[in-house]
């Protein structure tokens, strides 16, 4: 496996976070090993991995940030940014350096307060048969859905489902969108201790660190099952005991 620090022009994103570009890994198990290792080296932040298809995430997460105005830096102190963001004296109009990701933070906090789990069953999310089984496959197989490319960004946050304002995605209007997928991930994480690790073009990527319980299991089950309209006999095709991962679409369809 390699692993060096993301540099400018390897990412179509501004670079606004500590970023790392992971490649030649074997195994998903090397890989979350890796992101762990990350995890414990910065304390106090979160690590978010891109998933499946770099490219197009990183083309709908440019997308994302211009169609929420999440570079906008008008009434932004400015003056600590990194010189580098400015040109002949004017800043360039987009976030690119890690001296901004205040304004990035802020812009989405501003943006998802009101964003209720309510919005998130209103997108009507659905699995048909064969997505089903593709979801199926990504959590049974998640080695064969990440692309050979991955960035982990360590974002200067908390809680990990905030770690999204740093790569938002969900840009058409049948998908989840950048907000719509914190609070599912918030959800996750309160009821059963998910914690988000990765977005890529289509799955968001979820790791618990216990052993889910039985009675997590079954409000878990339930819960997919109104979020994918499909019965919870079927859903639990989805959880995979043999691992700590889960993989669930945030877009209308799982290619």
């Amino acid at each position: 496996m390699k692993i060096e620090p993301l540099k400018e022009g390897q990412s179509s994103n501004g670079i606004i976070c500590k970023s790392f570009l992971i490649s030649a890994y074997t195994s998903i198990e090397e890989l979350m090993d890796t992101y762990r290792q990350l995890l414990g080296q910065n304390k106090g932040s979160s690590v978010l991995l891109t998933l499946d298809d770099l490219g197009q995430a990183e083309y709908t997460c440019s997308h994302s940030t211009m169609t929420h105005n999440l570079d906008e830096t008008e009434n932004y102190d400015l003056s600590m940014v990194d010189p580098v963001a400015f040109e002949d004296g004017e800043h360039i109009g987009y976030l690119s350096t890690p001296s901004e990701f205040f304004i990035r933070k802020n812009n989405f906090d501003k943006l998802v307060k009101g964003v209720a789990y309510s919005s998130v069953l209103q997108k009507d999310l659905s699995l048909d048969d064969e997505e089903l089984e593709r979801l199926v496959d990504a959590n049974t197989n998640p080695y064969a859905w990440i692309d050979e490319y991955v960035i982990a960004k360590i974002v200067p946050v908390e809680k990990s489902y905030e770690a999204i304002c740093a790569f938002p995605n969900g840009y058409f209007s049948c998908d989840l969108n950048p907000f719509e997928n914190y609070v599912l991930a918030k959800r996750l994480y309160d009821k059963y201790g998910y914690e988000l690790f990765g977005i890529g073009a289509s799955l968001l990527g979820f790791i618990k660190n216990e052993k889910l319980q039985e009675k997590e299991y079954g409000a878990l089950v339930a819960d997919l099952s109104e979020l994918y309209h499909r019965p919870e006999a079927e859903i639990e095709k989805i959880i995979n005991h043999k691992h700590n991962l889960l993989f669930l679409k945030y877009t209308e369809q799982l290619e």
